[in-house]
């Protein structure tokens, strides 16, 4: 019960109504590299991540473009759930993964029965279109150094800490390996940022 209370959606929901939503959720098992859903296939619920990473991507004439990497606990696919038709993007799983999946149909009663579920829909998937006018800004206006900068300083706890994989980073930023660690080497000299290990510090 906890893991969907930790939801915006579902935070408000009683527990009676949380028992009646896990009575439906599935629990599904990824290995890496695994896709979970793709945009050929017909967006029939919400996957909730509990355990992994998965990448969120589009593909356009053969190049890839990560659009985010989700951590537990988090929701996936539900745009297309809401809006029918196919899922908007690809998802596969970084690492191996777990997943409640909440059927299409049964996301639709809790939203005719919880009006103000609709609402939290709406300020979600509005937190999503910011994500994505910042992902092409960044994409269309700024170089790799400032991304990865604005990268480090956005994710970066309270402390200005944040363990660093350049790797995800890369995907996240749809830069190379290359570039990030180049990018990383340039801040360190300009006195923006110190990495020690995995870990980056914003100075």
């Amino acid at each position: 019960m906890h893991i969907l209370k930790s939801l915006p959606l579902f935070s408000t929901l009683e527990d009676d109504e949380i028992k009646e939503i896990e009575s439906v959720l599935v629990r599904l098992s990824y290995g890496k590299g695994q896709v979970l859903f793709s945009s050929y296939d017909r967006a029939n619920g919400i996957y909730i991540l509990i355990r992994g990473k998965v990448k969120l991507y589009k593909s356009f004439a053969g190049k890839e473009q990560t659009i985010r990497i989700f951590s537990p606990v988090a929701m996936m696919g539900e745009a297309g759930a809401l809006k029918g038709g196919n899922f908007p993007a690809n998802a596969v799983a970084l690492e191996d993964a777990q997943v409640l999946f909440l059927p299409k149909e049964k996301l639709t009663d809790i939203i005719r029965r919880n009006p103000d579920i609709a609402m939290k829909m709406i300020g979600i998937l509005s937190e999503r279109l910011f994500h994505l006018v910042g992902l092409v800004e960044n994409i269309s206006l700024k170089d790799a150094v400032s991304r990865v900068y604005d990268y480090i300083v956005h994710k970066a706890d309270g402390d200005g800490k944040l363990e660093f994989k350049t790797t995800i980073v890369a995907m996240e930023l749809g830069l190379t390996a290359e570039t990030v660690s180049r990018a990383v080497s340039r801040l360190k000299k300009l006195g923006k940022i110190k990495k020690i290990g995995k870990t980056v510090y914003v100075l």
